[in-house]
């Protein structure tokens, strides 16, 4: 048996899977209805960029860079598109099963793959410079440096390569537990520092030369009398803002740490796989059964709860000016008043398929890639 646990909330449901569910499924009733009373929601250009995830835990984020979006897709399809017009720029197929990424840095894409390997690709003339194999599926978003790429493969090992030749440099390895979400949260990198949210719970710093440990901090005390009830696991991505790190994982905590020495500065018993934002003022989590939360950035007080989307499997929730935005598993975006957690829009994109990762911010717009593969500008307007 795997030891992924694949989380749907479906009426609040835990179900465990020897794989991975499909994505393509009939959307669950939704009693929420449609509105735009509070903003208007304008769809500035749709583009179909490819078949989008196969399952649940695809770490397939749309990357913005200059003018342009790069996305990939399950069947290993990689294309860029103009940002301001959604018109397609190039295509190119790996001819293999793209789980994680693109990541992108001086000229150099990196994708992960099913198959377990990392790709590189030169941006412009799209032919590849190296792949390397790693120990299992890359369920995340790979990291580059100035001189390596750093993955978190689906087993929970958090690996640098070297960024010019692909070649291993180190692995930090810990204890994982029997079972983990299917998925794993993005590295980041700060300066000579990785730092990572791992399925055993835990945010590790790791020093990006020689893979030392920095520190290590638990996202929440694993409890109760089985695995599922002790699961402990960091799959939404942690958020640097200033001199912090945020961080939020599945039956654990909603945690403020120092970046330095990972000291904890505040937490809040909170649960959550799709992770969490942060804006001047507050932190913003979805929780697992799909409460929205903003906290108080600097003490982590409650300062709104929205209950409205609870039992809908949502998004991290992602702050775009005076609004939080949230993609769900019904295919909708719901647009809250950052200052009070009302809804101000909410409006379906698409009919056939949902939103499983994070909406991406591009100034007071956002883009959104639908698990079918639809990727969409939107932008906002009070009324």
């Amino acid at each position: 048996m795997s030891r992924y646990l694949l989380i749907a909330l479906m009426a609040a449901a835990v179900v465990l899977s020897a794989c991975s569910g499909s994505s393509k499924r009939v959307m669950p009733v939704d009693d929420l209805s449609d509105s735009q009373d509070g903003v208007s929601v304008t769809t500035v250009w749709s583009s179909n960029a490819g078949r989008g995830i196969s399952s649940l835990g695809d770490a397939l984020d749309p990357l913005v860079d200059g003018d342009r979006v790069y996305v990939a897709d399950s069947r290993g399809e990689l294309t860029a598109w103009q940002l301001d017009s959604g018109d397609r720029v190039w295509r190119k197929r790996l001819n293999e099963p793209v789980s994680g990424g693109p990541a992108l840095s001086d000229g150099m894409l990196v994708v992960g793959t099913r198959n377990g390997h990392v790709i590189a690709l030169d941006r412009e003339s799209e032919q590849e410079l190296w792949r390397t194999r790693l120990s299992s599926e890359i369920v995340s978003v790979p990291a580059i440096g100035d001189d390596a790429v750093v993955v978190i493969s689906g087993d929970g090992r958090l690996a640098a390569l070297s960024r010019e030749s692909g070649t291993r440099r180190w692995v930090y390895d810990r204890s994982m537990p029997p079972l983990t979400l299917r998925g794993t949260s993005s590295p980041k990198l700060l300066g000579s520092t990785a730092i990572a949210g791992l399925p055993n719970g835990r945010l590790v710093a790791v020093n990006l030369n020689d893979g030392s440990q920095a520190w290590e901090v638990n996202v929440g005390v694993a409890s109760g009398s089985s695995d599922l009830d002790r699961m402990r696991d960091i799959d939404g991505d942690p958020v640097i803002a200033g001199s912090q790190i945020y961080v939020v994982g599945y039956q654990g905590q909603a945690m403020a740490l120092d970046l330095q020495r990972g000291r904890g500065e505040w937490a809040r018993d909170l649960s959550s796989f799709s992770g969490l934002d942060v804006d001047g003022e507050r932190v913003y989590v979805t929780e697992d059964n799909g409460r929205v939360w903003a906290l108080d950035r600097r003490s982590g007080a409650a300062v709104w709860r929205q209950d409205k989307l609870e039992g809908i499997r949502g998004t991290a929730p992602m702050a775009v000016g005076d609004f939080v935005v949230v993609g769900d598993e019904r295919g909708r975006i719901t647009v809250l008043d950052a200052s009070d957690g009302d809804i101000l829009a909410r409006v379906r994109i698409d009919r056939s398929n949902g939103i499983s990762r994070n909406p991406v911010v591009v100034g007071d717009d956002v883009l959104v890639l639908t698990d079918g593969g639809r990727l969409q500008r939107l932008s906002f307007s009070r009324n």
